[in-house]
């Protein structure tokens, strides 16, 4: 069944030699309904730049090319949480050879440099023991730099964490915010500088409804409701947030999702909260 379907997905593709088609970034158990589309590459939908440094806590993960002198390249985004462990999604670093690997804070244009980056080699990463690739389950990783980063300037400066008694998502409804450098456009490329969106929190219920019962208690959901407005693969591991600057408190790692501002499809993200002892066991 999956070589008929993977070869059906191929037809498809070839069917679109003009168009950047890729596949959804869907649990197995998705892709196997054939309940779902494939989707032109889009990541921040409907978002506006940010004031340069204006969310310290936002980072670049990048990777580099194969050769030694080869450039760095956006991949993923991350949060900071404390000057030497970036938070992130296991699928952006599953695999991951580190010795091509960096982070980069104070980052706004990823083609300009402002003097306010710090970048740093990874020393290490590890990611959630019962992370599932083939249902995104425990979709969550830390990073460990080996050079820590200056937080003591404004335009680096940790995350806040949702608070010890929190049990459950924001309410549905509530606006919250989502970031990064993911592309705007059908077929375009990534954004030289860093976007963000604000889109409502949608329920638990409404949204297993959505991806036929793939969203689990370590999950949460958000999204426009008459799309337009999301997050994608180039945001992958970034920050869903409430409030902004210093202040924020990050809720949700950018995860999953049916396309990109696909109205019936929000975006699935690691809940934070559902995380938090694993967090603070797994800090160095």
């Amino acid at each position: 069944m999956k070589c008929i379907i993977l070869i059906s997905l191929l037809a498809c593709v070839a069917a679109f030699p003009n168009t950047r088609l890729t596949l959804p970034r869907l649990p197995l158990s998705v892709l196997m309904s054939g309940r779902f589309q494939l989707i032109p590459e889009e990541k921040i939908v409907g978002g506006t730049q940010v004031a340069p440094n204006s969310l310290p806590f936002q980072v670049s993960l990048q990777r580099r090319g194969l050769l030694a002198n080869s450039a760095y390249s956006h991949i993923c985004g991350g949060s900071i949480l404390d000057a030497s462990t970036i938070l992130n999604a296991a699928h952006c670093v599953d695999g991951a050879n580190i010795a091509r690997l960096r982070v980069v804070a104070g980052e706004h244009s990823l083609s300009q440099v402002s003097g306010n980056e710090q970048i740093s080699a990874v020393s290490s990463f590890t990611m959630n023991a019962n992370y599932n690739s083939a249902t995104y389950e425990n979709d969550i990783s830390l990073i460990f730099l080996t050079t820590p980063f200056d937080l003591s300037v404004a335009t680096a400066k940790p995350v806040n964490l949702p608070a010890p008694v929190t049990e459950f998502d924001p309410p549905a409804g509530t606006i919250i915010t989502v970031s990064g450098w993911g592309t705007t456009s059908e077929g375009g490329s990534i954004s030289d500088v860093l976007l963000s969106v604000d889109i409502p929190v949608i329920s638990d219920a409404d949204c297993n409804a959505a991806y036929g019962g793939s969203v689990t208690s370590s999950m949460m959901c958000a999204g426009g409701p008459n799309g337009g407005i999301d997050s994608c693969q180039g945001d992958s591991g970034g920050p869903l947030f409430t409030g902004t600057g210093a202040d924020a408190v990050q809720h949700g790692i950018v995860s999953w999702g049916q396309g990109c501002a696909q109205a019936a499809y929000p975006g699935v993200y690691t809940q934070v909260s559902y995380f938090l002892d694993w967090i603070a066991a797994n800090r160095l």
